[in-house]
C-alpha cells in the first residue's frame, strides 16, 4: 500500500499542493515550522478523519483562505491510495462559519462518493512515529487507549462500529447515574433499575466486543513486540500487558483458543454480572465503574513497568518496538503493508538504534515518508533510494531538480 498522490488546498500553511509520491516514499527536509509535520498530518487525517496534532478542526484551515472570493475559510485534502489490487481516492473537506470561529461542515468522500467518516478509516493504513510518542509509555491511559483504538480500527471495521456505539451510550448512562446520585436514588429502586436496564444492554453489547478485540489484539501485538525488542535491546525484554476493570477470570487467549466472537460471548455474561456487582457504587458516585473507558495498556521491561523502572532511552525503544509491531500486526491481519510516517524521530535516537530502526522499516514494498530538520540523519544508506524533498513555508521542491537548476544557472 502507498500514497501515490497527495493534494492539499488551504491546509495549514499549504495554499495549494499537488504532489506525486513514489511507492518507496521520500525524505522531507525543512526547518521547524516549514510544513513537514503538516504534510504527514494530512495523511493521518485522511486515514483516521482526525488530526494527530489537535482536537480542533478549526486549526487545520488556513486563516486567509476564501478571502479573495469573499468566502468563509475552507480547506480540502485528498489522496490517491494504491494497493496491489486496487486504487482508491479519499478526500476530506472543511468549511467554516461566517465568523470563522467554528467548522460548520465536514465532508468525506471515497472514490468520488460522499460517505460517512468511519467509512474512510482503514482505506489508508499507516503507522506514525513522532517525538511525542514517548508519552505513550509515561503519559495518561487515555493516550494509550486512543493509540490502540486507531490501530484496531484500521484492522477491524466491526471494532470501530462497536467503539462508536459504546462512546455514544456511555455518556447517556453516565448522565442517568449522575441524576440518581444527585437525587439520592436507592440502588434497589425498581423504577431506577428498570430505567437503567436499557442502557446496560446497549453498554454491554458494544463494550464486550471492544474489550474482547483489545484483549486478543494486545496478545498478538505483545508477541510481535517481544520479537522486535530482541532486535533493539540486548539485555532486556520489552513487552505489553492489558489492564482491564472487566474481570476475565479463568478466560485465556493463549494458543488462539479464543476468537473475538467466542471471547465476546463469554464477556457478555461477565460484563452483565459485574455491572450488577458495582451497582451500589455507581449509584453513589454517578459514573460507570467498569468498561473499556477504564482500560490501560501497560508497557513492561523484564516483566516490570517500563514507565517506572525503564530509563528514558529504554522507554523510547519501547515506543519504537510497539510502532514496528503495529506495522507487523496490520500487515499480518490485512495482507496490506501500512505506510510508515517518521516525523523527525531519527534525531531522537542514538546512532546504533537509528541504524536498527531504518534497517527495520526501509524494506521492499513499504512506503516510508521520513522528515527531519537536519539533513544528516537522512543521508543514511538505507534511505539513499528515496528522493529528497525540500519543504519551506508550505512549498515543496525536489532537491535533485533544485540542484540541477542551480548547476545550470552557474554554468
Amino acid at each position: 500500500m502507498y500514497v501515490s498522490r497527495l493534494h492539499l488546498e488551504e491546509f495549514r500553511s499549504y495554499h495549494t499542493l499537488d504532489l506525486a509520491l513514489p511507492p518507496s516514499g521520500a525524505r522531507l527536509i525543512g526547518k521547524n515550522g516549514s510544513g513537514k509535520t503538516s504534510f504527514l498530518e494530512a495523511i493521518v487525517l485522511l486515514a483516521t478523519t482526525r488530526s494527530a496534532r489537535t482536537s480542533s478542526d478549526r486549526e487545520l484551515v488556513a486563516w486567509e483562505s476564501g478571502e479573495a472570493f469573499g468566502l468563509a475559510p475552507w480547506m480540502r485534502v485528498e489522496a490517491e491510495v494504491r494497493t496491489d489490487l486496487r486504487q482508491h481516492h479519499v478526500a476530506i473537506a472543511l468549511e467554516l462559519d461566517a465568523a470563522h470561529e467554528s467548522v460548520t461542515r465536514k465532508t468525506f468522500a471515497l472514490d468520488g462518493q460522499s460517505v460517512r467518516g468511519q467509512d474512510l478509516i482503514g482505506v489508508l493504513k499507516f503507522v506514525l512515529f513522532s517525538p511525542e510518542d514517548v508519552q505513550l509509555v509515561t503519559g495518561p491511559p487515555s493516550e494509550r487507549r486512543r493509540q490502540l483504538d486507531v490501530l484496531i480500527s484500521q484492522i477491524d471495521r466491526e471494532y470501530l462500529r462497536a467503539l462508536t456505539r459504546y462512546n455514544r451510550v456511555l455518556p447517556q448512562r453516565n448522565g442517568l447515574l449522575k441524576s440518581f446520585s444527585r437525587d439520592r436514588v436507592s440502588p434497589s429502586s425498581r423504577m431506577a433499575v428498570a430505567e437503567l436496564a436499557f442502557w446496560d444492554e446497549e453498554l454491554v453489547a458494544a463494550g464486550a466486543y471492544v474489550v474482547a478485540s483489545r484483549r486478543l489484539m494486545i496478545d498478538r501485538l505483545a508477541e510481535l513486540m517481544r520479537a522486535r525488542s530482541g532486535e533493539l535491546i540486548d539485555d532486556a525484554t520489552l513487552d505489553l500487558a492489558y489492564e482491564s476493570r472487566l474481570d476475565f477470570g479463568p478466560i485465556t487467549t493463549a494458543d488462539n483458543r479464543h476468537t473475538i466472537r467466542s471471547l465476546n460471548e463469554a464477556l457478555l455474561v461477565r460484563f452483565h454480572d459485574q455491572l450488577a456487582e458495582v451497582r451500589v457504587e455507581e449509584f453513589r458516585r454517578g459514573v460507570t465503574m467498569i468498561g473499556p473507558q477504564r482500560d490501560d495498556l501497560i508497557f513492561q521491561i523484564n516483566g516490570r513497568s517500563l514507565a517506572t523502572f525503564g530509563s528514558r532511552g529504554q522507554q523510547r525503544l519501547g515506543v519504537v518496538a510497539i510502532k514496528l509491531s503495529e506495522g507487523d500486526l496490520i500487515a499480518a491481519e490485512t495482507d496490506e503493508t501500512p505506510v510508515l510516517l517518521l516525523d523527525d524521530v531519527l534525531s531522537e535516537l542514538d546512532e546504533v538504534h537509528r541504524e536498527q530502526l531504518l534497517r527495520a522499516v526501509v524494506v521492499p514494498g513499504r512506503q516510508v515518508l521520513v522528515s527531519s530538520t537536519d539533513p544528516g540523519p537522512l543521508e543514511h544508506p538505507a534511505l539513499a533510494s528515496l528522493p529528497v524533498l525540500i519543504i519551506d513555508r508550505g512549498t515543496i521542491r525536489d532537491a535533485v531538480e533544485e540542484r540541477d537548476t542551480e548547476t545550470g544557472s552557474s554554468s
